[in-house]
């Protein structure tokens, strides 16, 4: 029995937030078919424009739907106003209570926040919305790293291109891996991020600028990533104690002078793996890593996946 499947359309939504989600989806439904039914939806089954510009024809209104299995809340500027009225919120709200499963996307959650979240009930946003978000709907456990989470039957995710992460792993939990990786293959989605995954890259992080100190182990850092390195060794270059500059680099970063590192040679070695074809002990070696089996259990400890098959997933030849 096909499982329905709503999207709500809506002035000034983002469009990506809708079609990716849906195309994933319709992917899985030619996969295996009779597994799910598409339907785009509106409050008033009015035409709507999106954010880029791009008109919507909605099949039903809201009020219309009988039986739901997930509605899709895509994000977008019209999510964030305060044009909806109490009567059409009202009305999302007893249609997400007979829904088995309830997912927005980036700003979308606004929606279901505003429809009535239960009181700590985790959600996820895009993270410039991360803020805002906390400001207007304290009563709510906001996550402002992770690309999607999971309460209950609510699911929210950081936005865009999270959006199709996020239905890959509903796929998977409807139809099994083999499906929702078929998916991700026809759709070029070189690999299926888990929710546990950063909203930010860490080498991202790393290259913001900071003080001249920290600038200064950075680049150093960046020189010796190859060799052996020490509290000791980082402490010379910034001519600190060792106390002194383990506290610099948890100022700075957050992290110790070993998670630093470490964080830091993971971050390269996914960009190595994806983006070359030396092999893995190759890679260990030159990132300072003496064995496979350690450089394998950093990678897992970072990345949850080993080696070989974040390779497997991500690496286009």
């Amino acid at each position: 029995m096909k499982k329905p499947i709503y999207f709500l359309a809506y002035e000034g939504m983002e469009l990506l937030d809708l079609a990716g989600p849906q195309s994933a989806f319709q992917e899985a439904s030619q996969a295996v078919p009779d597994s799910y039914s598409l339907t785009v939806i509106s409050f008033d089954k009015e035409p709507v424009r999106c954010e880029a510009g791009l008109q919507i024809m909605p099949e039903l209104a809201l009020g219309e739907v009988m039986t739901c299995h997930t509605l899709v809340i895509p994000g977008g500027k019209g999510a964030r106003s305060e044009l909806f009225t109490a009567q059409q919120l009202q009305m999302l709200a007893r249609l997400m209570s007979r829904c088995e499963r309830v997912v927005s996307i980036c700003t979308g959650v606004y929606f279901t926040a505003r429809a009535g979240l239960a009181e700590g009930t985790k959600v996820t946003t895009h993270w410039a919305f991360i803020d805002d978000l906390k400001a207007q709907f304290p009563h709510l456990n906001v996550d402002s790293e992770k690309l999607y989470v999971q309460d209950g039957r609510y699911w929210s995710s950081a936005g865009v291109t999270s959006g199709i992460d996020l239905t890959l792993r509903l796929i998977e939990l409807d139809l099994g891996k083999a499906v929702s990786h078929q998916v991700a293959k026809h759709l070029v989605v070189y690999l299926k991020r888990s929710g546990n995954q950063k909203q930010f890259s860490d080498l991202l992080n790393m290259q913001k600028p900071r003080t001249p100190r920290m600038e200064m182990v950075n680049e150093w850092i960046k020189a010796h990533v190859h060799e052996e390195m020490s509290v000791q060794d980082l402490a010379q270059v910034v001519h600190l104690s060792e106390r002194q500059c383990h506290r610099l680099f948890l100022s700075e970063t957050g992290n110790t002078p070993a998670q630093y590192i470490e964080k830091y040679r993971m971050q390269l070695a996914s960009e190595l793996l994806a983006t070359s074809d030396k092999n893995i002990k190759s890679i260990a070696l030159s990132l300072g890593y003496h064995t496979s089996h350690g450089f394998n259990r950093a990678f897992q400890r970072n990345f949850s996946v080993s080696p070989t098959a974040y390779r497997s997933a991500f690496l286009t030849r």
